[in-house]
């Protein structure tokens, strides 16, 4: 394809990067695509897409119709490309077979194409003149979250792909001794990453190399400005001392030549050429920069900023620390060990997840030994707040030992030789900066290096064994590292099911994992996990039996991890908090909150400063803060989840809740109001957030002010399009806000007719046995009460719990507390909206009913 459309020849014009645009072979701009977000959406994916072959009709379906049944989804499919067919003009949309449709590219020219293209045959400025902004800047196709999710990817891919190569020509430009041009480049780069320090560290690296420091100077000026107006955040320390140095390295030579401002190309006589960081390897068009520094936060902001490149851990930070541990600090243990991700000067992102696997590793050998106390930062089941992208505090290395009260890092860095890469390790002590030992370096297979890693952290470990502890000779850990390639899927598997809440993405890459490494067993806990989250037990279970066949093989903490979630899956949740005890974590808090102990979950969470960066585990703090009613601590805790995470809609509900039990009604509103701007989040809608604070507020007295949220939940559904109206959850959604309301009559209706569609759903037929009892009817209640039992295989208590609610709707208080008793005996977790269930009203008063909702601990 060429990098413009052909000269003469009739094609479509499609300009994906920045604001779209598209134009007709005739030069008129195609509005009736552009102006309609599915078509445009639609469009792009066939067009931009790193495929650029046919897309099968079901992708397509699922990518903008995934939320609608199958029949009106593949309507609405039908229509779309019928339009597309109309506005583009004959030929150009075509199919293969009956189900496969793409573009010809002979009639169809876009920029996205080009640019890729540009980039296979080496032609980098060519490839940066397309590049106009992101691709679809500032689109966005409402009610299609896969769609959005493959659009963030693939803008997030090419810009990544844009920044590598203006840094491969600044590269270039340097090494020819081009300042002007190494300049112009290295600006560019930064531009495409404007918080990645580590782009710019190297970029100003560059620029003092070649001579021009100004240049050097200004670009960490401008960087500094961004980061101070955007982020509110300053550089490192390091970064600020390397340009320092190169102020005073400037100003030296001034004085020398008698020139004030200007800076030579040649270096100063007696000085060195070469800077303090070691600039880059030449990296190919594939690779892109790797940070190396990360910066210090100055204060909290709104907004949550992950900056995408704090990595730590590289030799520029190791360098540094002599400096940073100028005193002894009394605080740090020497024979605690922290492993901090190594760091990749390969020049190859796809080995960006080697740097913590060869972590994961050395720390899991390390701690098997049980004879040094070593800090599982990145092993096991220990969720982290970015597994593709690790954070460490502000300050890099140094403050991770701060943080951790260790007081030896290990660290280290690999390298790309040929086919090979080389692996080298270092341990220092973080008391003083002293390098104690240099690990010799080990190279393996670049496509298979698990035996480079393994022989490492066996390396590792003995240098350790001489520095700390002699009988860590003998320590090496069973499991062998796995491959590459499934250790990347189970990275981004934990990205999707930790930040993303993305249980059915996650379960795909932890799928891939063990497909790709039958023997890395760590992704198989988490498909235990999130087969649970989903409401599968029967295939966690499966999962879970084929780990408790590896039983031996496993490590005591992933034995304590495996009898928690099969307690868990039996709905024995007290067995479950005494294996999350042995197992140890902030988990404890969670199984706690599960057997009604929020005061442990308290006690396990408020001092973890790591629950932070857990948005699951700091909701359950939250939660349990409620439990407890000190809904004031609540609340100060709640608003600080939302300054970091001011996007999330649970969050918000979250807040809803202590202002309601607190009485603050004038709140409320402005919150559910904000509740319709922000995106949505699985699991929850806006209706969801209105309903929980409907609860909340009725279960606090406040009935009128819990009708009227409740009111606009019904609005809220009824306002929706008619293409969701008959989808399964928007009939249950509306039947529950109906019933909130009292609306009892429009409730049965809805209900009566989900369980006609699925008649095996415990919920539905609860709620019809509910209503049933509400009415008078108790035969017809008791009757549907009892059909509940077996109704789902695994429950936990659903159908008692069920039943419990019949019996007290129809007053028979005794026979309720027995069945809420039985309920929670067989495995329903304790949850913070077990006092907000208007069907136990009338069991508030009783003694019996305050005595088991009462906190245990």
């Amino acid at each position: 394809m060429p990098h413009e459309p052909s000269v003469g020849f009739a094609v479509i014009t499609f300009r994906a990067f920045g604001t779209p645009e598209m134009q007709g072979p005739d030069g008129t701009t195609l509005q009736s695509i552009l102006t309609r977000p599915k078509l445009l959406g639609l469009l792009s994916v066939l067009a931009a897409s790193s495929l650029r072959g046919f897309y099968r009709r079901d992708t397509l379906l699922g990518f903008f119709w995934g939320e609608t049944d199958e029949k009106r989804g593949r309507r609405a499919l039908r229509q779309s490309l019928y339009y597309l067919r109309q506005s583009l003009g004959e030929g150009v949309l075509v199919g293969r077979g009956e189900e496969e449709i793409g573009l010809d590219r002979e009639q169809f020219w876009c920029d996205v194409g080009a640019f890729e293209d540009a980039l296979a045959q080496g032609s980098a400025e060519k490839a940066l003149e397309l590049y106009r902004g992101d691709l679809l800047s500032g689109f966005f196709v409402s009610g299609a979250p896969e769609f959005v999710r493959w659009l963030e990817e693939r803008r997030e891919e090419l810009r990544r792909r844009a920044c590598t190569a203006a840094w491969d020509l600044a590269d270039q430009a340097g090494r020819e001794g081009n300042a002007a041009a190494a300049g112009r480049w290295a600006h560019r780069a930064a531009s495409l990453a404007p918080f990645d320090e580590g782009l710019v560290v190297r970029a100003i690296t560059l620029l003092d190399a070649v001579g021009d420091r100004s240049g050097a100077v200004r670009l960490f000026e401008a960087f500094a400005g961004r980061l101070e107006e955007e982020l509110e955040l300053q550089p490192s320390p390091e970064t600020r001392a390397l340009v320092e140095q190169i102020r005073a390295r400037t100003e030296l030579k001034s004085e020398r030549s008698g020139i004030a401002s200007a800076v030579s190309a040649d270096p100063v006589e007696g000085e060195a050429a070469e800077p303090l960081t070691q600039v880059a390897a030449p990296k190919s068009a594939s690779s892109e920069p790797v940070s190396t520094v990360p910066p210090v936060r100055k204060k909290p902001r709104g907004r949550d900023f992950r900056l995408g490149a704090l990595v730590g851990a590289g030799f520029i930070i190791v360098i540094g620390l002599a400096w940073a541990f100028r005193s002894e600090s009394p605080q740090l243990d020497p024979r605690r060990v922290v492993v901090a991700v190594f760091d990749n000067q390969t020049g190859a992102p796809d080995l960006d997840p080697l740097g913590r696997m060869t972590a994961d590793w050395i720390t899991q050998g390390l701690v098997e030994s049980g004879l040094v106390d070593v800090v599982p930062s990145t092993i096991g089941l220990v969720p982290r707040a970015d597994f593709t992208d690790p954070e460490l505090p502000p300050g890099g290395t140094t403050a991770l030992a701060e943080a951790t009260g260790a007081g030896t890092i290990v660290a280290g860095a690999y390298y790309r030789r040929g086919d090979s890469v080389e692996l080298q390790a270092q341990v220092i002590d973080a008391r003083d900066g002293r390098l104690l030992s240099a690990v010799a370096p080990v190279s393996g297979a670049v496509d298979d290096p698990g035996a480079a890693v393994d022989s490492l952290r066996r390396s590792v470990a003995r240098t350790l064994a001489v520095l700390l502890e002699p009988s860590l000779r003998q320590s090496a850990a069973a499991a062998h590292p796995p491959s590459l390639e499934a250790y990347r899927h189970y990275l981004e598997g934990l990205r999707r099911f930790e930040r993303s809440n993305d249980m059915r993405g996650a379960l795909t890459n932890f799928y891939r994992a063990v497909e790709l490494d039958s023997t890395f067993i760590a992704p198989r806990f988490y498909i235990v996990f999130a087969h649970g989250n989903l409401g599968e037990p029967v295939q966690a279970d499966s999962n879970a039996q084929l780990l408790v066949a590896q039983r031996p093989l496993l490590t005591e903490y992933q034995r304590n991890t495996l009898d928690w979630q099969l307690a868990s899956l039996h709905g024995d949740q007290m067995a479950g908090l005494e294996a999350a005890r042995a197992r140890g974590g902030i988990d404890v808090g969670v199984q706690a909150l599960k057997v009604n102990r929020p005061q442990e979950t308290v006690d396990v969470l408020a001092e973890h400063e790591a629950v932070h960066d857990y948005y699951f585990h700091w909701l359950t703090l939250t939660e349990a803060y409620h439990m407890l009613g000190d809904f004031q601590r609540e609340l100060e805790e709640v608003r600080r989840l939302r300054e970091s995470h001011p996007d999330r809609l649970r969050a918000l509900d979250a807040e809803l809740r202590p202002l309601a039990a607190l009485g603050r009604i004038g709140e409320v509103e402005p919150r559910l109001e904000e509740s319709l701007l922000l995106p949505p989040e699985e699991g929850i809608t806006p209706a969801g957030v209105m309903g929980g604070a409907a609860a909340e507020l009725r279960a606090h007295g406040y009935l009128q002010a819990s009708f009227a949220v409740a009111d606009r939940a019904i609005e809220w559904f009824l306002s929706r399009p008619a293409a969701e109206a008959d989808g399964w959850w928007y009939g249950y959604g509306l039947a529950l806000a109906y019933y909130q309301r009292e609306r009892w009559q429009e409730a049965r209706v809805l209900f009566e007719r989900l369980a006609s569609e699925t008649p095996n759903d415990i919920n539905v037929r609860g709620f019809l046995g509910v209503l049933a009892a509400r009415r008078g009817d108790s035969e017809a209640a008791l009757s549907i009460g009892e059909g509940l039992e077996g109704l789902a295989p695994r429950n936990f208590g659903r159908d008692s719990y069920w039943q419990a609610c019949i019996a007290s709707l129809l007053g028979d208080r005794e026979r309720a507390m027995v069945l809420l008793r039985e309920a929670y005996a067989r495995g329903r977790p304790f949850a913070v909206n077990l006092h907000t269930d208007m069907d136990l009203e009338p069991l508030h008063d009783l003694p019996a009913f305050q005595q088991f909702i009462r906190p245990k601990g």
